[in-house]
């Protein structure tokens, strides 16, 4: 029996940092309350020591290895598909590690989604950035947030993904907020308004 389409439902997968768990991204939820937004939030498939998990596995002979995450977020999405909403109502937002993990998985995908939004990362192999490019994902938005004042992840970072998205074709956006390597809660507007762009 197939599900009926859910108009207007959001879904916001989050993605945890380094060392993060499933848990990490809850009070998010809880702080921002979107309204007809589902919240779901996954782990990363490999442990980080000295505790938590981590998105990527680094391997000394093929640097990161990332296969099963993009099988979480696949699977992910394909069962919100299966459950009625539209490829244009799903968003994933990362912090960090999973801000990382959104914009290389996206630009490899043959589907586009409402919009990634990463929050504090940076892409790692930037030659090959634009090689793994698949157009079908090019109707992804692409919603940047970095702290001025981040000393882990500088903000320059957002800044050349957010050239490396333009010059791919992705419509983005980028904000810089005085404020260090977190999720700045006074972000809820700008995020809240890229979710519900079309309402």
């Amino acid at each position: 029996m197939t599900q009926s389409i859910k108009t207007n439902k959001r879904a916001i997968i989050a993605i945890h940092g380094w060392t993060g768990n499933a848990e990490s991204l809850n009070s998010l939820s809880k702080q921002w309350r979107f309204l007809e937004t589902d919240w779901i939030f996954i782990e990363g498939p490999y442990k980080s020591k000295p505790k938590g998990f981590s998105w990527f596995n680094e391997d000394d002979e093929d640097g990161w290895e990332y296969e099963k995450s993009f099988d979480i977020l696949n699977h992910t999405i394909q069962n919100l598909i299966e459950n009625g909403y539209r490829y244009k109502n799903i968003f994933i937002l990362g912090f960090s590690q999973g801000a990382c993990l959104a914009m290389e998985f996206i630009i490899k995908q043959k589907f586009s989604i409402g919009g990634i939004i990463p929050i504090s990362g940076f892409i790692k192999n930037k030659s090959y950035f634009k090689k793994e490019k698949n157009n079908l994902s090019k109707d992804t938005e692409v919603l940047l947030i970095h702290g001025e004042k981040d000393h882990i992840i500088n903000s320059k970072e957002s800044r050349i993904a957010f050239k490396l998205f333009m010059d791919l074709g992705y419509k983005t956006d980028l904000y810089i907020f005085n404020g260090g390597h977190k999720i700045p809660l006074e972000a809820k507007r700008i995020i809240q308004k890229k979710i519900f762009k079309d309402l």
